[in-house]
C-alpha cells in the first residue's frame, strides 16, 4: 500500500507548532484495509511520535484511538456472533432488535446478511 503524507501546521496565538507534519493516509475505505495495510499505518504514525514530528500528546490520542477502534472491532465481531446464535436457535429479527434496542427490521436490516452467508 502506497501511503501518502501531508504538511499540517497549527498555529496557536503567537506560537506555531507542528501537530501532526507527516499523516500516514489512505485512499482505501477503512474496511478495505488489509491487517498489513493497518499495520503499515500504525507503522507510520509510531515512527512519526518516536522521531518527534508529532507531539507526544498526539501520540497517545492516536494510541486510544487504535485502542478504542479495536475494542469496538472485536465488540462488534461478538455482537454478530451472538445474532448468528440467536437466528440459529430460532429467535424472531422482533426479539433480537428487542434485545439490541433496535426495531425488527432495524436487526434484519443490519444482520440478515451473516445469516444468508
Amino acid at each position: 500500500m502506497k501511503l501518502s503524507t501531508q504538511f499540517m501546521q497549527c498555529e496557536h496565538e503567537t506560537s506555531t507548532w507542528i501537530g501532526c507534519d507527516q499523516m500516514a493516509t489512505t485512499k482505501k475505505h477503512p474496511r478495505d484495509l488489509t491487517d498489513a495495510d493497518v499495520d503499515a499505518i500504525v507503522a507510520a504514525f509510531d515512527e512519526a511520535v518516536d522521531q518527534g514530528r508529532v507531539r507526544p500528546v498526539d501520540g497517545v490520542v492516536f494510541r486510544e484511538l487504535r485502542a478504542a477502534a479495536a475494542g469496538r472491532r472485536a465488540a462488534d465481531e461478538r455482537l454478530e456472533a451472538a445474532v448468528v446464535a440467536a437466528k440459529t436457535a430460532g429467535l424472531s429479527w422482533g426479539t433480537i432488535g428487542a434485545q439490541l434496542g433496535v426495531t425488527r427490521q432495524g436487526a434484519r436490516q443490519r444482520y440478515e446478511r451473516l445469516i444468508d452467508a
